[in-house]
């Protein structure tokens, strides 16, 4: 973790936020007006892409290095290159959450600063604590990207579906929950009048799911922060 200095473009205006001093009311439904809300969804739903491509680089290339050292000295400067790349990777999250996220990480330089033939760097770099920290981040971007796109999609989706579920079951004429046990049941709840309870019912759990994905990208920036 390095806080010395700070790229300029990550001065974004979640950097900047001002304490909430407005009713708890307006605290809980103004959170869907907030441009940050949606700063911090996007940064949910980009963990899946952006760990699958991490994990997926890296692991290739990890592999493809050993292997090469056992039948060529290829292997270490490609190992030189996964720490490298690493370090680059590293670079990319911490400026995706000082720019979505407000949060004040330094990117780190690409230099290893170390000198003499690729067997001494390699095993300095292999020494240094702060790029398998970096290693270590990465690989756990994969399952908690996966974590947070599905919270993120699973979220937003469950609740816009409640809200649209007495308006799709009054304009389709199929049935609306498929051909399983007590899927003509659930039709006729959502046909009935009472079923328009569903809409602020929706709406209610939406406002809930800001909040909890607010939360959650929160904690994404403070492990970010922690761990890089």
């Amino acid at each position: 973790m390095n806080t010395a200095s700070l790229p300029a473009w990550s001065d974004s205006p979640a950097t900047a936020q001002a304490p909430d001093r407005s009713s708890p009311a307006r605290r809980f439904f103004g959170v869907v007006a907030r441009p940050q809300s949606y700063r911090n969804i996007t940064y949910l739903l980009l963990g899946l892409p952006l760990g699958t491509l991490w994990f997926s680089v890296l692991v290739t290339v990890a592999s493809v290095s050993v292997s090469m050292l056992v039948v060529a000295l290829l292997g270490i400067p490609m190992l030189i290159g996964m720490w490298y790349a690493v370090r680059a990777f590293a670079n990319v999250e911490r400026g995706v959450a000082n720019l979505l996220l407000g949060e004040h990480t330094a990117q780190a330089p690409m230099a290893a600063g170390v000198t003499g033939n690729l067997w001494v760097r390699l095993r300095e770099m292999s020494r240094d604590r702060a790029r398998w920290r970096e290693l270590g981040y990465l690989m756990l971007r994969f399952p908690a990207g996966i974590t947070t796109f599905t919270a993120a999609t699973t979220a937003l989706s469950a609740s816009l579906w409640v809200v649209w579920a007495p308006f799709h079951a009054r304009l389709v004429d199929d049935e609306p929950f498929g051909n399983w046990a007590g899927s003509s049941r659930l039709e006729d709840l959502t046909r009935s009048p009472w079923s328009w309870t569903l809409v602020p019912l929706g709406m209610a759990l939406l406002f809930v799911a800001f909040h909890a994905m607010n939360a959650l990208a929160r904690a994404c920036g403070r492990w970010t922060h922690a761990w890089l």
